[in-house]
């Protein structure tokens, strides 16, 4: 809707007509475009580049690999789980205590724990020298990542020191994931970091990009054994999503928002770890013994959460996750934003640009062939549909190697698509000059009158 906008603004606010100014008008509007794109007022482009990102995302959610999936189970605290024990928020240090030592006694391959310790509560009998014995007597074991928290009332203590630090809290990244902030690992890449050890194929880049998440959508065979998932989006047949995905991007108004309820990562309720069948304890070894397991939470009123494109609104802890998946999956060629060519502006913006001047041009074009006639010949609608069918293959071609070559983000298709099928909707009134409108109703006007 933006490119529409500034379309019409460039057509009747430029400094001249095309037919008074000539090429020179032309370039004089095409530059302008340029300048409008780049300098992206009240953020338009800026949301159809999330648009063009989010729906590409969808798309790839449905064929996103498991391989990631096998190897994460995040362990998820809720109101649920405190309703069925009779426990409150936060949870004192002895109780946590006791869910992390039903976790690392299956041995998990490592552990991060999506909580933040910035409280000592031993003045109100709540110490977290419990909670600290527990880490000690398992990290020489399992590894295990804290996220480290400035100026806190632990800061000062050595209670967590048996524990590795990462990095949770940052700015300045929108929607992607940092590798490093201030030279400490963020959790998905020092559990990745771990995974590599002693594998070859597998490895970190200096200074590695940070990481455009793509999301899955099917569910992990393991959780159908764990939770009712009754609520959840099915299987079903590749077109028919897609078309759901469509339906709902196009309709949005009136069709109901497609997305997955339940998170893609594996995700293993709390109760689950005090089983004394067996059986049960068979089933949480196979599922988490040299698995990475994410402890995080998410309670009413103290609400910790992310977007997501496909599920919308999940916990924050499924941020990291999908981004230890991602790492696992695409290894070094996951998604990642475009590089960076001049300050703020990156490859994407220039891919754009260039594209829209080359619609630009063709609809310029087409308004020319159409203001030489007084009607839209047969030869004119073969020119405006061939033309258009080339430009949407263009656009299809830069897609898939912007975003599946190269591995960058997507280009802001959303935009450039809606300008070129906007052809088809419009008018030949619709690109004469103002002048020529104006005089048109004005003439209308004037009939009504006589």
């Amino acid at each position: 809707m933006d490119i529409i906008i500034k379309a019409l603004v460039l057509y009747f606010i430029a400094f001249a007509e095309s037919r008074h100014w000539g090429r020179l008008g032309l370039w004089i509007r095409s530059v302008a475009l340029v300048f409008l794109i780049l300098l992206d007022p009240f953020k338009i482009t800026t949301a159809t580049d999330n648009a063009s990102a989010d729906i590409l995302n969808r798309v790839n959610a449905l064929y996103y690999s498991s391989k990631g999936q096998d190897e994460i189970v995040v362990v998820l605290i809720n109101d649920d789980y405190l309703n069925n024990n009779g426990l409150s928020w936060p949870l004192s240090y002895v109780q946590q205590a006791g869910l992390f030592k039903r976790i690392l006694s299956y041995e998990p391959k490592g552990l991060f724990v999506d909580l933040l310790y910035t409280h000592d509560r031993s003045a109100r009998g709540d110490s977290p020298e419990p909670l600290a014995n527990i880490f000690n007597r398992y990290s020489s074991r399992v590894p295990i990542y804290l996220p480290r928290v400035n100026n806190s009332a632990l800061s000062g203590s050595n209670f967590f020191s048996s524990t590795d630090p990462v990095i949770v809290q940052w700015d300045g990244y929108d929607s992607y994931y940092p590798s490093q902030i201030d030279s400490l690992s963020t959790p998905a890449f020092a559990l990745y970091s771990q995974y590599c050890n002693g594998d070859s194929q597998c490895s970190i880049p200096e200074a590695p990009p940070p990481i455009a998440l793509q999301w899955g959508m099917e569910l992990s065979s393991a959780q159908y054994s764990l939770t009712n998932n009754a609520s959840c989006m099915s299987e079903q047949y590749t077109l028919t999503i897609m078309s759901q995905i469509l339906l709902s991007e196009v309709f949005w108004k009136f069709v109901p928002e497609w997305r997955q309820r339940c998170a893609y990562s594996t995700t293993l309720p709390p109760d689950y770890l005090s089983a004394t069948k067996s059986e049960d304890k068979k089933i949480l070894k196979d599922l988490l013994k040299d698995k990475f397991v994410m402890v995080g939470a998410l309670i009413q009123g103290a609400r910790d959460e992310v977007y997501s494109p496909v599920h919308g609104k999940v916990a924050g802890v499924y941020f990291h996750a999908m981004a230890l998946d991602n790492l696992i999956t695409y290894k070094e060629q996951y998604f990642r934003p475009a590089p960076t060519v001049l300050g703020s502006i990156d490859l994407a913006d220039i891919t754009d640009c260039l594209l829209f001047l080359l619609v630009f041009m063709w609809r310029e074009k087409v308004a020319e062939r159409q203001s030489e006639s007084k009607t839209i010949g047969a030869s004119d609608k073969r020119f405006i549909a061939v033309s258009a069918i080339i430009l949407v293959v263009l656009l299809l071609a830069v897609v898939i190697v912007f975003s599946y070559l190269l591995n960058f983000e997507p280009i802001n298709w959303v935009a450039q698509l809606t300008l070129i099928l906007s052809i088809f909707a419009v008018k030949i009134r619709l690109f004469t000059p103002l002048k020529t409108s104006i005089t048109y109703l004005k003439g209308l006007t004037k009939e009504k009158i006589v």
